[in-house]
């Protein structure tokens, strides 16, 4: 299993509708962007066996959300478009909204899986709308979801989640949350009441001065109106007639109707149009009627405002104006679901969930914001202790005093002993810039007296030649015999030649090394030798350096 952490793989906010279940979803990686799905409301028991027939040839070319199935033990269910359109499940609003809630949960789980690439293994915080008769059973859905989707099986094989957080919201607690906190303190003055009229229920929960209490729930959603209009006409599909009256509209159009109409004949199809709107009109006005003394009842005596939310309280937009027209009215809150998150056009049906999923994401951006400052702080407090570079201090010291010298007169340069330079432990790595690798000075005091007395007659000699000889590009013979002072100044040309020798210097170097494994009675110090300490301050701080010739360790 993943290892928990603070932030989860994925963020979800779900709303289980009467019609269709709307989820939002993001990744938590950075520069991820937000997404969004819809699945039909209707799960159906079907076995394993068939839902692979008709999934696993599709998976490449159908939207995870039509071809979803979720198995638990021996229980596999068909969820959304594939339990309605292949196995003739039905919407199900008999029973409580959780039953049937905890596999399309696991079946929207598998369609962020797939759509935020997260594979078969993750993390995943939740947040959920039940309605307020249903709130108390949020405990029970939770311990049910975290057991069942540790592991459960996908059209794409076995799925583990573990649920990082979860959270359980009463219906409107979306738009209550975003116009509290657009009201700033002055909701903590007001009573407000929002009220939600989905599909299967119409609820009403009230903010009393900052204080948000248990609300009411009935079954007056608009599954209301169509069993109204269905008592007047022949029994149309309760799905299929509740979108063609809200897509009818006031105005009742026509062609809407004609899309459920039974009948072939033109006249007699006609004929049951007219029929079918009068019956709309003549439950509508019932319904509504219902609906506002419903509303009336549940409200508080000192009332300020009324915030309406869903899909019904739009469609009954002109009713309730009307009939509560004595309060301060609010449609929505105002929320406006950005069109790249509502590619179905549901436009307020999904506003309380898409601020459900405003303030759920809004409280792990917080998180992240500490976690990244207790990770800064970290990383301050071991570079405190341990120094800004990786490279130890000696190290650092040792290249700056040898890029100095490198650009020095040599009658200048320090001729410290062996013993007063800076040293590393012979466990470091040899890839290290170490000055013992290029130096080969002896510790005994009568070889270090040799070594200052040669390097002073050497720079003696060079700069009676600096008066007496030619400019300096037609007296330089070797560049081994020059100081690191002439050797910075020269042109492209005279570091040209310096590498066509550098033969000659490997081999200098070489015997260099075998000098200093001799016994220290050979106080004698060669040309090669001398030369060999001039090329190590140029590998370090001269020309070579810095065209970036690869250091070989000689050492």
């Amino acid at each position: 299993m993943k290892k928990k952490s603070s932030i989860p793989d994925a963020l979800l906010a779900i709303d289980f509708g009467g019609l269709s279940t709307r989820v939002f979803c993001q990744s938590s990686q950075a520069g991820s962007k937000a997404n969004s799905f819809v699945m039909e409301s209707q799960v159906g028991p079907v076995s394993q066996d068939i839902a692979n027939c008709f999934t696993q040839p599709n998976l490449a070319s159908a939207s995870p959300e039509n071809i979803a199935w979720v198995a638990i033990g021996n229980e596999c269910r068909a969820v959304g478009y594939l339990a309605a359109a292949q196995f003739n499940a039905h919407i199900g609003l008999a029973g409580l909204k959780y039953s049937s809630a905890l596999y399309k949960a696991l079946a929207a789980l598998w369609v962020v899986s797939r759509k935020l690439d997260l594979g078969s293994q993750f993390s995943a915080a939740i947040s959920v709308f039940l309605p307020p008769g249903e709130f108390n059973d949020s405990k029970q859905f939770f311990e049910l979801l975290s057991q069942y989707s540790a592991s459960f099986e996908t059209p794409t094989g076995k799925l583990s989640v573990t649920l990082d957080k979860t959270q359980a919201l009463q219906e409107g607690g979306g738009i209550a949350l975003i116009h509290n906190s657009n009201l700033g303190s002055a909701f903590k003055q007001r009573v407000t009441a929002f009220v939600m009229v989905g599909f299967r229920n119409a609820s009403v929960i009230v903010s009393a001065r900052g204080a948000v209490g248990k609300g009411k729930t009935s079954d007056l959603g608009m599954v209301r109106l169509v069993d109204l209009v269905q008592e007047r006409t022949s029994n149309y599909d309760a799905s299929r007639l509740a979108l063609s009256i809200a897509q009818a509209g006031v105005s009742y159009n026509r062609p809407y109707f004609y899309r459920i109409a039974r009948n072939r004949e033109e006249t007699a199809k006609d004929r049951e149009v007219d029929q079918l709107i009068e019956a709309v009109k003549l439950s509508r006005f019932d319904y509504a009627r219902m609906l506002s003394h419903w509303i009336n009842e549940v409200l508080p005596p000192d009332l300020d405002e009324i915030v309406f939310c869903g899909g019904t309280s739009e469609y009954m937009k002109p009713e309730l104006r009307n009939q509560f027209s004595h309060y301060s009215l609010s449609w929505h809150a105002g929320i406006t679901v950005p069109k790249t998150l509502d590619p179905d056009g549901l436009g307020c049906r999904i506003a309380d969930v898409y601020g459900l999923f405003s303030y759920f994401k809004s409280q792990f951006e917080v998180l992240r914001q500490r976690s990244v400052a207790a990770t800064s702080q970290r990383a301050e407090d071991t570079t405190s202790r341990s120094g800004d570079a990786p490279v130890p201090t000696t190290d650092i010291q040792s290249v700056k005093e040898c890029a100095e010298q490198s650009t020095k007169p040599k009658s200048e340069q320090s001729t410290k002993p062996k013993s007063e330079q800076p040293t590393h432990p012979k466990s470091e790595p040899p890839t290290k810039l170490k000055l013992e690798q290029f130096t080969h000075a002896k510790s005994e005091q009568s070889t270090e007296q040799k070594i200052e007395q040669s390097t002073e007659q050497k720079t003696e000699d060079i700069t009676e030649q600096k008066i007496i000889e030619e400019p300096a590009e037609q007296k330089i013979e070797e560049p081994t015999e020059q100081n690191t002072e002439d050797i910075t100044e020269q042109n492209t040309e005279i570091c040209a030649q310096q590498k066509a020798d550098s033969s000659i210097k490997d081999t200098c170097l070489d015997d260099s090394n075998k000098l200093s494994d001799e016994s220290s009675s050979n106080t004698e110090h060669s040309l090669e030798e001398s030369e060999t300490n001039l090329d190590a301050a140029l590998l370090l701080g001269g020309p070579y350096r810095g065209a970036g010739k690869k250091v070989r360790n000689y050492a």
